[in-house]
């Protein structure tokens, strides 16, 4: 198992490890700040040192609890000692944007009932798939941009806790949270990793989120796209 370190802070942007696992896909460490792809999140970018050569990671994944570093190079001693550095502009962007898809869908869900069912954070333009939704004309996309972007200015301070499951289940239902999702989690995960966005949004997630709203900037709502019956993607970007 790696010790994903990014899990009680967000904010490390370079640490020291030790090569314990060389795969055809990569190098698996003792521990590691990069995010694993997963949850709509996009695994990070950056660069590992090894023997004094620099590594370029391409990507990050995870494996039966293995956090898979994407290298062309995986001919490393294990036990080697390396040196990790996030590509910090890449992962803080996807931060802002992980932090305002949170908003967004509390969002939908207060104002249009519509409960998220999927997810893509891109480093440019994100996506949001809601349900049920109607076609949402562009004026109407406006206005919600302003509103969402009202709340991201209230400056509201985003915290990160761990709670036994139960307990974790029972406090995100009574703050609404969308509950099916809930029935999801494994029964082997004991702990449950919640996002709290002041008291507007309530949430159980592993992705990486910056400290305050106030860090999102403004978001954009671009446009809609049907997907299907009352099936309605959004398409938006941090600025």
């Amino acid at each position: 198992m790696t010790k994903r370190i990014y899990l009680a802070d967000n904010y490390i942007k370079d640490f020291n490890s030790t090569l314990v696992k060389n795969t055809s896909k990569g190098i698996v460490l003792t521990e590691t700040c990069f995010y694993p792809e997963g949850g709509g999140q996009p695994g990070d970018r950056g660069s590992l040192i090894i023997k004094n050569q620099p590594i370029k990671v391409n990507n990050t994944r995870i494996h039966q609890e293995l956090v898979i570093h994407e290298t062309e190079t995986q001919d490393f001693p294990v036990g080697s000692k390396v040196e990790g550095k996030l590509d910090w502009n890449y992962r803080y962007r996807l931060m802002r944007s992980h932090s305002a898809q949170h908003v967004i869908s509390r969002y939908f869900q207060v104002n249009y009932q519509a409960e998220t069912v999927s997810t893509q954070l891109k480093y440019g333009k994100s996506r949001l798939d809601f349900q049920p939704l109607r076609k949402i004309p562009l004026e109407e996309l406006e206005t919600i941009t302003k509103k969402i972007n009202m709340i991201l200015a209230k400056k509201l301070p985003v915290s990160i806790k761990a709670l036994p499951r139960e307990e974790a289940f029972s406090y995100l239902r009574e703050k609404k949270y969308q509950t099916k999702y809930l029935e999801m989690v494994p029964k082997s995960i004991k702990s449950i990793r919640i996002i709290s966005i002041g008291d507007y949004d309530f949430a159980a997630c592993a992705g990486t989120h910056v400290k305050n709203t106030s860090e999102i900037g403004e978001v954009s709502l671009i446009s809609t796209k049907n997907k299907g019956k009352f099936r309605e993607r959004i398409f938006y970007t941090v600025i």
